[in-house]
């Protein structure tokens, strides 16, 4: 029996005008509700950026941002696991090291230095709602979930593999093809799954999971089934029990009808 359906946001639930087809998701949610079917927003985004997804039923559905780290049921934050200062000071090395575009993802608001490209800079926007650009990391005061680099695709994989080498004791994946999420060791949206598992009564074999990429991992390992979609990553399909098509095709949001019975 279905009892929750967890969906990352970007290449999986959303097409590339970041948007998806309300209609079939407002026939689905309506069963879901009638069932008693729990819906997570499982993604690496922003929580105030993902709560604008779904604005007309925001406090019927779950949380799990910031790629496991905040945890919410609506506008309530349910559990939060952020960066200690040691972590923090060590990414922050990291983004020197490497020069690649960084965005520190908070509580509060996400952060880019003011030195950044400004297309940089209005490419983070569609993934924040909250964004502040500041002159220099060392000068916010928020608590940090992760950084993330934006990479160019064919070196991504490779920069990847470095840093998991170089820095073991940090958690590294692919948020996307371009780029790289930093944070702490273990964390990814499993964790977000496993902290309602509890606090909902619902096991994991319970659980339906789509997601397309590294940071999609866990969670669709850790689902009882779970769905990549047709361009996601391949450690991404790897993990998951059966590919489907493709997002701008509203393919998650035709699965869902399918698994409820209702094509």
């Amino acid at each position: 029996m279905i009892k929750l359906i967890a969906t990352d946001m970007d290449g999986t639930w959303l097409n590339d005008d970041k948007d998806y087809d309300r209609e079939i998701f407002k026939r689905e949610f309506k069963e879901m509700r009638k069932r008693d079917i729990k819906f997570v927003v499982a993604s690496g985004n922003q929580y105030a950026n993902l709560m604008t997804r779904f604005p007309d039923v925001i406090d019927q559905i779950y949380f799990v941002a910031e790629n496991g780290a905040l945890v919410a049921q609506g506008k309530q934050i349910l559990h939060v696991d952020a960066l200690s200062d040691e972590l923090y000071q060590t990414l922050l090395k990291i983004t020197d090291e490497y020069h690649y575009p960084a965005i520190v993802m908070g509580l509060v608001s996400a952060y880019v230095k003011k030195s950044n490209d400004p297309a940089y800079v209005q490419e983070m926007k569609k993934y924040v709602e909250h964004l502040e650009v500041v002159d220099s990391f060392d000068e916010i005061d928020d608590r940090i979930f992760k950084i993330s680099l934006t990479v160019p695709e064919d070196e991504m994989p490779i920069v990847l593999e470095q840093l998991k080498q170089k820095y073991p004791e940090i958690g590294f994946v692919s948020g996307a093809a371009d780029s790289i999420d930093m944070q702490t060791k273990g964390m990814n949206k499993a964790v977000g799954l496993e902290y309602l598992s509890q606090k909902l009564g619902i096991k994991p074999s319970e659980m339906i999971a789509f997601g397309d990429s590294g940071n999609d991992v866990g969670m669709l390992k850790y689902a009882g089934r779970s769905y990549a979609t047709a361009t996601a990553l391949k450690e991404a399909k790897m993990a998951a029990d059966q590919i489907i098509g493709l997002s701008n095709d509203s393919t998650v949001q035709k699965e869902i009808l399918r698994l409820l019975n209702l094509n």
